[in-house]
């Protein structure tokens, strides 16, 4: 709850600049992220690993078909894969062509896949 006597809020800036120029210059402390935050995920399930050499990264031992990991015409929004890869079960977060760092685990997963 916010004091009486606060009108507008607690953690502001009081004023932020003249009547005129009528706006707000860049300068002033407003709220918002700057940047981005890191983030640790823990115990991400690594499907598979890939080189950039290898030929027919994609073909498994159920599925013989040759072919490559990158689908035709790329991945949308990224494109052609041209470095090493790895395969991850779920999401991670930022953006695609951001640098994520892994980890090996801290603690040891609570219920072990069979």
């Amino acid at each position: 709850r916010l004091p009486r006597k606060t009108r507008k809020g607690l953690r502001k800036v009081a004023c932020i600049g003249a009547w005129h120029p009528s706006r707000v210059k860049y300068s002033v402390p407003r709220a918002g992220q700057n940047g981005y935050h890191h983030r640790t995920e823990m115990n991400k399930r690594i499907y598979r690993i890939g080189k950039v050499g290898q030929e027919n990264d994609a073909t498994t031992e159920y599925d013989y078909t040759e072919k490559k990991i990158t689908p035709l015409g790329g991945f949308p929004h990224y494109g052609v894969i041209t470095q090493d890869w790895l395969m991850l079960k779920g999401c991670t977060v930022g953006v695609k062509k951001r640098v994520l760092t892994l980890r090996k685990a801290i603690y040891p997963p609570r219920n072990k896949p069979t």
